[in-house]
């Protein structure tokens, strides 16, 4: 071949190469930009409209990469360090005037002139997916919390009427004492009376109070919580329908725990339903055999609630499945409970996981991760 057709032929494969480089980069949904170390574009990708509205003729009169993009994107001294900065998420205004969610890759390079080679990606949609989801999964724990207060109806009507008759019961003989208070000098009597009715009253008002957060609707909100205090709450929340089911309640509560950061309403949500589901685990046993044993303990930077039931235990094949949706072994269940529970619990970073005892009983533990040192 002489050297005029080699030239020629080298011409063909470059012009074919810019052809099929051109081709690639219309044709993906990723907007692609080079510019220098001050940010001025040496390169703008023919397809920059896609997730700008911007051809790429517009894209070079903004002239840094700053107006498309904002400021601020990644540190000079992180990129040249790593080589390249991945995942940073950015709300940005395209030329229609709507606002878009771009991920955006950095890498440096040294390409004709430009510094730092710049990948978009219009993530829009996905987050819009995932706030659908999140708002999905919230009415689905507000749903299943409506339920939990309804199994528990029975308990709390018994544990707010135990307050209520002994308010009553203080305010008649209040009444009684109050006939004959002016011919006493002592109304030690009628101030503790009194005081007792005040007492009661907090106590059932409370009780509402708690019921009334189980069953509201809300968002995440996060705070300093006192697991101890939770379990405590749990208890009590439960300890009429135990008594109603012949079961023992107890409690085994490491003193001095560290706070934990959660929603209140949500991990006492997660307690209950865990709760609940092994008082149903030991219908079938003989009343003097159901206990339920709720402990907490503190295992390096995290805390660990256990709830163990003495029912009939896990079998081998369902453990891999008891948090998937929809899965249940209830006869009348509708498989979400367990995997509410564990959607809250990794909300919180945390985790859920379940222990066979083989054939003697499970144990469901809820790991949190603590606030700092005790």
């Amino acid at each position: 071949m002489s050297t005029n057709g080699g030239r020629e032929r080298s011409y063909q494969d470059l012009r074919e190469s810019e052809e099929l480089h051109r081709a690639t980069l219309t044709s993906i949904s990723d907007a692609v930009f080079l510019t220098d170390d001050d940010g001025h574009f040496t390169f703008v990708c023919p397809n920059a409209d896609v997730i700008f509205g911007y051809n790429p003729d517009e894209v070079r009169t903004i002239g840094r990469i700053g107006g498309l993009l904002g400021d601020n994107l990644f540190g000079r001294g992180d990129l040249t360090a790593q080589g390249e900065i991945r995942n940073i998420e950015r709300d940005v205004t395209v030329k229609s005037g709507e606002r878009r969610t771009v991920l955006i890759h950095v890498k440096s390079v040294s390409i004709k002139g430009g510094t730092v080679l710049y990948t978009c990606r219009d993530i829009t949609e996905l987050r819009h997916a995932e706030d659908q989801l999140r708002a999905a999964r919230a009415d689905l724990a507000h749903a299943s919390r409506l339920a939990l207060v309804g199994e528990l109806m029975a308990s709390i009507t018994h544990e707010v009427k135990q307050p209520l008759t002994a308010i009553l019961g203080n305010a008649s003989a209040g009444l009684l004492l109050l006939q004959d208070v002016a011919e006493r000098a002592d109304v030690t009597e009628l101030r503790e009376t009194f005081d007792d009715i005040i007492d009661e009253g907090r106590l059932a008002a409370d009780i509402i109070d708690r019921l009334r957060a189980l069953a509201r609707k809300r968002p995440l909100v996060l705070q300093s919580v006192d697991v101890n205090e939770l379990v405590t709450d749990t208890l009590r929340f439960v300890a009429g329908d135990a008594k109603r089911r012949h079961v023992v309640l107890r409690a085994q509560l490491e003193p001095a725990l560290p706070p934990v950061n959660a929603d209140r309403v949500c991990l006492q949500h997660v307690l209950l339903s865990l709760t609940l589901n092994a008082m149903d685990a030991m219908d079938h046993l003989e009343a003097s055999q159901r206990q339920v044993f709720l402990r907490t303990k503190r295992t390096g930077d995290a805390v660990v609630v256990a709830v163990t039931d003495t029912g009939h235990g896990i079998p081998a094949e369902d453990l891999p499945r008891l948090f998937e949706a929809f899965f249940t072994t209830k006869k009348e269940g509708l498989g979400l409970g367990l995997a509410i529970a564990q959607s809250i619990v990794e909300a919180h970073r945390g985790r859920i996981w379940a222990e066979d005892h083989g054939g003697r009983g499970a144990t469901f533990h809820v790991t949190l991760p603590t606030q700092g040192p005790a």
